[in-house]
C-alpha cells in the first residue's frame, strides 16, 4: 500500500496529464462525430475538451521537467568543457527556482482574484486556472531539487542531463542502424 501511494505521490502529474489528454481526445471526438454525422454540435463538449487541455498542459509541463525531457538548444554549451556545462546548469536550474517560484506566485495572485465562470457548466476559472498553480509549483520543486542535488551530489546531477541525451542517442543509434 506504501508503495502504491509512493508511485502515485511520484507520478502525479503525469497521471492528471494523461487524464486531461484522454479526456480532451473524447471529448473532441464525439464533438467531431456530433458535428458532422448529425448536425449537431455540443458546446459543452468543446467547453470541458478545452478545461483538459489546460489540465493536461501545466502538469505535463512540469512530468517533462522532472526527466528533463523539455527540448534545449545547448549547441553551445555542449562546446564548453564538462566543468563549464555543469556550472552552467548548475546556475540555470537556479534561475529555474526563481522563475517558477515567482510564476507560481502569480498563477497563485491570478487564480485568488478570478471571479469568471464558463458558459455552460458555469466552472469557476479557479478550478481551471489552479492547474498553472499545480503545474508550477511542481516545476519549482522540482528545480530546487535539482539545484540542491548539484550541490550535494553533482554526479547526480550531471546524470540527470546524461539521461536525456542517452534516449537520443539510442534512437539515432537505431535509426542508422536500420539504414545501414
Amino acid at each position: 500500500m506504501k508503495k502504491k501511494l509512493l508511485w502515485l505521490i511520484f507520478h502525479i502529474e503525469e497521471i492528471i496529464s494523461v487524464i486531461g489528454l484522454s479526456g480532451m481526445l473524447l471529448f473532441t471526438i464525439f464533438n467531431v462525430v456530433m458535428r458532422y454525422a448529425f448536425g449537431s454540435p455540443k458546446g459543452w463538449a468543446t467547453e470541458l475538451a478545452v478545461i483538459c487541455l489546460v489540465w493536461a498542459t501545466f502538469p505535463g509541463a512540469a512530468a517533462c521537467h522532472k526527466k528533463n525531457l523539455h527540448y534545449g538548444m545547448d549547441f553551445l554549451v555542449n562546446r564548453l568543457s564538462e566543468n563549464m556545462q555543469y556550472r552552467l546548469r548548475q546556475a540555470l536550474m537556479g534561475v529555474n527556482v526563481i522563475l517558477f517560484a515567482t510564476l507560481a506566485f502569480v498563477a497563485i495572485a491570478f487564480t485568488i482574484r478570478t471571479t469568471k465562470t464558463t458558459a455552460f457548466f458555469m466552472v469557476s476559472y479557479r478550478f481551471i486556472n489552479s492547474a498553472a498553480i499545480v503545474g508550477f509549483a511542481s516545476m519549482t520543486i522540482y528545480s530546487l531539487y535539482f539545484f540542491i542535488q548539484s550541490i550535494k551530489d553533482p554526479d547526480y546531477f550531471k546524470q540527470y542531463y546524461a539521461n536525456a541525451y542517452q534516449e537520443t542517442d539510442d534512437m539515432n543509434v537505431e535509426l542508422q542502424g536500420e539504414q545501414a
